[in-house]
């Protein structure tokens, strides 16, 4: 060990990176005692030098995947591992610290013998999302033993489907790159991967899962986590070549290889993922235009200005935008010429991606009654009404703080997943994370946290397009979300005063240092 630090540059509630050797290390003192971790998050390799310190809480500020500072669990997704950490003491006034790092906390070991094909399962988990993956390490860290099935229609393990609509798409990744685990840790994990398996039907009575091809297995326990189907288009032409979806890796593989500089790529849905995708063809020299029935994009969830801002922001990229029209048609014989707009305008087009949203795909269900929407009621556990049988993901509406609430976000994908399957496992575990999610236009972040579901009040702090800004969503007298833009430290401590239920009232929102406030707690 050797002296990294007089302690008393180091006041609790506090956190202060050092270069240690090779490794770059946050040092933390929570209540008189000091902890030392690896500054990288495990999601994306990011630094944590401006994460927000909330007891032993530890929040990203980029992602907001959380840690636990006393030994580097990881207590948020997203990301799959806890963060390595040192061994430390306090010597006459000084902090000292360990050479080499402690491995981050792993799950439980898998079964000594290899997955094998069988007809019955301990754990079946339909979908090849995050909350799949997430699910089987969830079972893993309170059983080591019991067999497991995960089954997904696509040709990879789970991967970072927040990728497709970005670095898939404008070059920067490709499938290959995507899977979160590799089909060798599945193995490993004593899981039977089926990839490209369509599941025909769950009967949630019977506990039987009827595969495509005429195959059922049976189970004891199931997870249903089968994500979001994206919204068809049912007009004139939209069965054309050259008309595409955006969701899995293989829709952003296609659209890639069809767009390259001075292609006329329109784009159907100022959605996120539409936006995304405009933004990420854009860079591989698409002519792009979004075309969406809304006058201001984004205007029922983060209200006018921050849409008229997200809005300037791809057209000083270039992006084209037909707002408040629709496509009646898309023209082509065998491919795609041109859409046809709501008043008989009309663009051509050599590549159409469709981005409107997404349903809950629970079409495959039985002995288990859906929402209209295809939504699936859980309690706090992420159980449903029927026994043995929880869901996660796109498809689940939960208890949230706003209400109940049925959310497509990525970390909350991921969360859920975890901790429903460490209850499949026996573990008692209430779902209490609160909603984040992130999104790239233009190189810019927006950071959200919170869910806004009714807001009748938008406080800012700072203005959206003449430098960084929060946005307040408020309703009534408390705050439901916050918005962000280059004020990522502030976020990350706002997400932890919002989780321990210490935010100020709306009055005292503005020009706050909710750094110092985090630590006041």
């Amino acid at each position: 060990m050797s002296p990294v630090l007089p302690l008393a540059q180091l006041p609790p509630g506090h956190a202060h990176q050092i270069d240690h050797g090779d490794f770059k290390v946050l040092l933390t003192n929570v209540d008189g005692t000091v902890y030392a971790v690896e500054s990288k998050c495990s999601h994306f390799g990011l630094p944590l030098e401006n994460a927000a310190l909330c007891g032993h809480r530890l929040r990203c500020p980029f992602h907001h995947a959380c840690f636990d500072v006393r030994d580097g669990r990881q207590l948020e997704a997203p990301g799959m591992d806890g963060i390595a950490t040192f061994q430390t003491e306090v010597r006459e006034g000084n902090i000292w610290l360990a050479s080499l790092p402690n491995p981050a906390v792993a799950a439980a070991p898998a079964p000594a013998a290899a997955p094998s094909t069988q007809s019955h399962y301990d754990y079946a988990i339909i979908g090849g999302g995050i909350a799949a993956a997430n699910a089987v390490e969830g079972i893993r860290e309170h059983d080591s033993k019991g067999s497991i099935v995960l089954i997904t229609r696509e040709d990879l393990p789970p991967y970072d489907r927040t990728h497709v609509s970005k670095a898939l798409l404008d070059g920067g990744k490709d499938v290959a790159d995507l899977p979160l685990r590799s089909e060798a840790f599945y193995e490993k994990m004593g899981v039977d991967l089926r990839e490209n398996t369509i599941v025909a039907k769950v009967n949630a009575g019977t506990r039987e899962i009827a595969l495509l091809g005429e195959e059922v297995i049976t189970y004891d326990k199931v997870l249903l986590a089968t994500g979001g189907t994206p919204r068809q288009l049912n007009i004139p032409g939209s069965a054309l070549h050259q008309v595409f979806l955006m969701r899995r890796a293989s829709d952003g593989a296609l659209v890639r290889e069809k767009v390259s500089k001075g292609t006329k790529v329109v784009i159907i849905g100022g959605s996120f993922i539409g936006l995304e995708t405009a933004m990420s063809l854009g860079k591989q020299g698409g002519d792009v235009t979004v075309v969406a029935p809304e006058s201001v994009l984004f205007e029922r969830l983060f209200g006018k200005e921050v849409g008229a801002y997200i809005q300037e922001l791809h057209e000083a990229a270039g992006v084209r935008f037909v707002l408040g029209s629709k496509v009646n048609a898309i023209k082509g014989e065998r491919k795609v010429t041109g859409v046809v707009l709501d008043d008989d305008r009309e663009l051509a087009a050599e590549v159409v991606v469709v981005g409107i949203g997404v349903v809950p795909e629970t079409s495959y269900l039985v002995g288990l009654a859906a929402y209209k929407d295809g939504g699936i009621s859980v309690n706090n556990h992420l159980a449903t009404n029927v026994e043995n049988v929880w869901a996660a993901g796109d498809i689940a509406r939960y208890p949230d703080r706003e209400g109940e609430a049925r959310i497509e976000h990525w970390k909350v994908a991921a969360q859920q997943g975890r901790v429903a399957g460490r209850n499949m496992a026996g573990a008692a575990e209430p779902y209490t994370m609160l909603p984040y999610f992130w999104s790239n236009q233009q190189g810019v972040n927006l950071r959200y946290v919170g869910h806004a579901t009714d807001y009748d009040g938008i406080v800012f702090d700072g203005t959206p397009g003449e430098g960084p800004f929060l946005a307040f969503y408020t309703k009534g007298k408390h705050v439901q979300a916050v918005l962000g833009v280059k004020r990522d430290q502030d976020v990350a401590a706002i997400g932890e005063l919002m989780y321990a239920g210490q935010m100020p009232a709306n009055e005292e929102l503005v020009g706050q240092d909710w750094v110092a406030r985090l630590r006041a707690i």
